[in-house]
């Protein structure tokens, strides 16, 4: 995701004609949700140098009220793969790609973006190494989930759970998960679904 963004933060603080477009074409999002949003992210960034307190703030608009106090969870998990050279702030360009989770409605999409937060290096392929973070980054928020087939997933670790996903996802056995094996396994299996969604 943000492997191929370099940010930008002096660039977005007018939302010229030009930025707009930009942010469209990345985002699909219509040009009052996209001035909207960059409303609200300059209230509270002011420089446009948004941090992860800000995230959880910007955040809070989108998790379900029940889920609220777990969205430091949700937003370290979003935050760091986002914030590639970890300098502690993201763009609003950035911000505006790790929102498109919430705010679409289309599975593949979703799909797509979680399949990006995994991918860390960017290299198309998912590792059990890139799985395990996240899941660990997960792992008090699904503390509170009433689905009891990731309960069992998660109950020996995440390192297990870990094995369990790639296990389940790697159809060719090649010891990695490609995007539409990721976007295959989303669609047709409700406990992936439920084991790397923020809602």
């Amino acid at each position: 995701m943000g492997n191929h963004l370099h940010k930008q933060y002096k660039i977005y603080k007018i939302l010229t004609d030009d930025a707009l477009a930009h942010c469209h074409a990345v985002t699909k999002f219509s040009d009052d949700e996209i001035r909207a949003e960059h409303e609200k992210f300059f209230r509270i960034t002011g420089n446009g140098r948004l941090k992860i307190s800000h995230m959880e703030e910007l955040l809070g608009d989108y998790i379900p009220p029940g889920k609220r106090k777990n969205i430091k969870y949700l937003t370290n998990c979003i935050f760091s793969t986002i914030d590639t050279n970890n300098d502690g702030y993201i763009d609003f360009l950035e911000y505006l790609i790790s929102i498109k989770f919430f705010k679409t409605k289309s599975p593949i999409e979703k799909a797509d973006f979680m399949f990006r937060i995994l991918d860390k290096n960017g290299d198309k392929h998912v590792t059990l190494k890139e799985i395990e973070p996240i899941l660990k980054c997960l792992e008090e928020y699904h503390k509170t989930s009433s689905n009891t087939h990731v309960a069992n997933m998660m109950n020996d670790g995440t390192k297990s759970a870990a094995s369990s996903v790639l296990a389940k996802l790697d159809k060719n056995n090649s010891g990695s998960i490609g995007v539409s094996e990721f976007v295959d396994g989303w669609l047709k299996d409700e406990t992936i679904r439920a084991l790397f969604t923020f809602q």
